[in-house]
């Protein structure tokens, strides 16, 4: 609990029994006051190591969005005012990240922020965060800004899941989190498509392993590229474009949606 109100953690696992357990130990258990984790993939025995209120298996393979959305309905249910969606190739560094993103939320106003460092597309060819814009709030925040939308480890507000509504179950395994982002930004609670926010130097306090082809078990999947293509065939006839053809905000428009962000939901101090 931080600050009196309920955070909710939901872990989305796949075959991959050894990354589920470093995450689920790696999280505090002094911050965190409920836990889902949804398993879409085959049933281990190492999963009998969790208690039955925590650990649910699918009885298919539903899907990244699917089992996000299951997560999402189970910490909602029990009242969790801030939710973090976690995949099981991310760790905890260092505890304070869970409060970082919520203080990061509570004075900018940004009710949903995404882990921008996994995999290699928001990084330098030298491997340094590759940010856009850094926003200087005051208070400590300095918010930076990131060209593409990575859904690893991301933070909800009770409040933008209300607006916006859970993901788009239409995807399978491509552009979930995309998609459900610019829910949220057609609510005017994030900033402008491409310019995704996260907490600075969030590599401090997250982990990840190596994003790798065959390490990857979406990207790896016989049938990703089938998957990934109806996913931007669906995007594009939901908003009329596909993702990489979305227009680009001029600067003063992002300046305005983030002044109106803060006005509507920043704490002012």
């Amino acid at each position: 609990m931080i600050n009196g109100q309920k955070v909710g953690c939901g872990i989305v696992t796949y075959n991959r029994p050894a990354l589920l357990k470093k995450l689920y130990d790696s999280l505090p258990a002094e911050i965190i006051d409920c836990v889902v984790i949804i398993n879409d993939g085959e049933v281990y025995p190492e999963f009998s190591a969790y208690d039955s209120e925590v650990f649910f298996n699918n009885e298919t393979n539903l899907g990244v969005g699917k089992s996000k959305n299951r997560a999402l309905s189970r910490l909602m249910d029990a009242g969790c005012e801030h939710l973090f969606l976690i995949e099981d190739d991310i760790y905890i560094k260092s505890p304070e990240v869970f409060e970082l993103y919520i203080l990061t939320s509570t004075l900018t106003g940004i009710q949903h922020l995404n882990y921008s460092q996994h995999g290699l597309m928001n990084k330098t060819p030298s491997g340094e965060a590759n940010a856009v814009y850094r926003i200087d709030y005051g208070n400590g925040i300095n918010l930076p800004l990131y060209r593409h939308c990575v859904g690893a480890f991301s933070y909800y507000s009770k409040r933008s899941l209300e607006a916006a509504g859970l993901m788009d179950e239409t995807y399978h395994n491509a552009f979930e989190h995309v998609d459900h982002t610019l829910a949220i930004i057609n609510q005017n609670m994030h900033p402008p498509f491409w310019f995704f926010a996260d907490i600075d130097n969030s590599q401090l306090y997250l982990g990840d392993e190596p994003w790798t082809l065959e390490g990857s078990t979406i990207s790896s999947d016989t049938l990703h590229r089938k998957n990934a293509l109806a996913a931007i065939e669906h995007f594009t006839l939901k908003h009329g474009c596909e993702p990489v053809r979305h227009p680009l905000a001029s600067d003063q428009e992002l300046m305005d949606s983030l002044n109106s962000i803060k006005q509507n939901f920043g704490l002012n101090i």
